[in-house]
C-alpha cells in the first residue's frame, strides 16, 4: 500500500490506456452499429431521437443482442395463387376449358386438371413461380387436395399449360412465358385469344424439346383455320366464338366427338338426368316385382282354400231327403 492510500492497480487504472488499431476498429464498429440502430428507430419512432444517447449503455445492450445466437430460419411458405378474370370473355374461356378437360379426364385418377393453381419450381424460393390459367398433369393423383403445385414434391412439371391472353399479359405471355414453361419442363404451352383482337392467330401451340421452346404453330395459316393436335392430351383443339368470347373446342380423333366447356356441362347434366331416369325405372321395376309376388301369394292362398273345401265335402255325407210317408 502506498502512502497516498492507492494501490498499484488503482494507479494503473488511472493512467491513460494505449489505443491499439484493434481497439480503435472495435470501437468504431460499435459506434456504427449504434448509429444504425438509432437511425432505424428514428424512421419508425421519431420521438426516440429526442432521447439523449447513452453511448456506453446502448453500445453494451446492442453488443449483447448481436452476440445472441440468431433464430433458425423459418420454413419457406408457398402462398396459394389468386385469380381475377381480366374480362368476361377471359373468364368464360378459362372456366369452359377447365370444365371440358375435367369432364374428359373424369375417369382417370392419375390426371390433375387445375385452374389458376400456382406452380412453384424451385424449392426454398417462393418467388420462382408461375400461375397458368389451366394446367393438366399426367401421372399424379388427381384427387389429392393442393393449395399450390410444387414441382420438386410432385416429381414433374405440368404437361399441358393454357394461358388465356389479356391486354395486360399478352406481350409477356408471347415473349417470355413460352421459354419459362419450357425451361421448367412443360411439354406443351398453348395460348388462346378470348377477345379475338389480341393475337395474330386465335390459338397458338408451343412445343418444348430439351427445355427449349420451338416456334409456335398457329390455328390460322394462309387465311384458313385448322385444328391443332395436342400430343399430350391426345386431342385436337380449335377455337370457336360463343356468346362474345373465343373458347376452346376439343375433338377426340378416336371417336370424332367434339366438346367444350358448355357442351361438357350440358353432357354432364344429360348424364345426371339419365341416371335419375334410370333410378326411377329401377324403383318402378322393384314395385312391379313386389306386386307380382303379392299376387302370386294371393293365388296360392286361394288354391289352398279351394283344396280344403274339396276335402271337407268328401268327409261330410249329404243328409237323405225326408220320407213322404212318414
Amino acid at each position: 500500500m502506498l502512502r497516498s492510500g492507492k494501490t498499484p492497480a488503482d494507479i494503473q487504472a488511472a493512467q491513460p490506456q494505449l489505443r491499439t488499431p484493434a481497439h480503435a476498429e472495435a470501437e468504431s464498429r460499435r459506434h456504427r452499429m449504434l448509429y444504425a440502430t438509432r437511425a432505424a428507430c428514428a424512421s419508425t419512432c421519431p420521438s426516440a431521437m429526442a432521447l439523449p444517447p447513452d453511448t456506453a449503455t446502448e453500445t453494451a445492450a446492442l453488443t449483447a443482442t448481436l452476440a445472441e445466437p440468431s433464430a433458425e430460419p423459418a420454413e419457406v411458405e408457398y402462398p396459394e395463387g389468386h385469380w381475377i378474370a381480366q374480362s368476361t370473355a377471359h373468364g368464360v374461356a378459362v372456366l369452359q376449358a377447365t370444365a371440358a378437360l375435367g369432364l374428359h379426364f373424369r375417369q382417370r385418377a392419375d390426371v390433375l386438371v387445375a385452374m389458376e393453381l400456382m406452380v412453384y419450381f424451385e424449392e426454398g424460393n417462393r418467388h420462382a413461380k408461375l400461375q397458368p390459367d389451366v394446367q393438366v398433369v399426367l401421372g399424379v393423383p388427381g384427387e389429392l387436395p393442393r393449395s399450390s403445385y410444387r414441382v420438386w414434391e410432385e416429381g414433374k412439371a405440368p404437361d399441358f399449360v393454357l394461358e388465356v391472353a389479356s391486354p395486360s399479359t399478352e406481350r409477356r405471355d408471347a415473349l417470355l412465358k413460352a421459354h419459362e414453361y419450357a425451361r421448367i419442363g412443360v411439354r406443351e404451352y398453348w395460348r388462346l385469344d378470348p377477345e379475338g383482337s389480341l393475337m395474330s392467330s386465335p390459338l397458338e401451340r408451343y412445343e418444348a424439346s430439351g427445355g427449349v421452346s420451338g416456334r409456335p404453330a398457329t390455328e390460322l395459316r394462309g387465311g384458313r383455320r385448322r385444328a391443332l393436335r395436342s400430343a399430350v392430351l391426345g386431342l385436337e383443339l380449335r377455337s370457336a366464338r360463343q356468346s362474345g368470347a373465343t373458347v376452346l373446342v376439343f375433338r377426340d380423333p378416336a371417336t370424332g366427338h367434339e366438346f367444350d366447356g358448355a357442351l361438357a356441362q350440358a353432357e354432364e347434366r344429360a348424364n345426371a338426368e339419365a341416371q335419375r331416369a334410370n333410378a326411377e325405372a329401377q324403383r318402378a321395376n322393384a314395385e312391379a316385382q313386389r306386386a307380382n309376388v303379392e299376387a302370386q301369394r294371393r293365388r296360392a292362398a286361394e288354391e289352398r282354400v279351394r283344396a280344403l273345401e274339396q276335402q271337407l265335402r268328401k268327409f261330410v255325407a249329404p243328409s237323405p231327403p225326408p220320407d213322404p210317408k212318414s
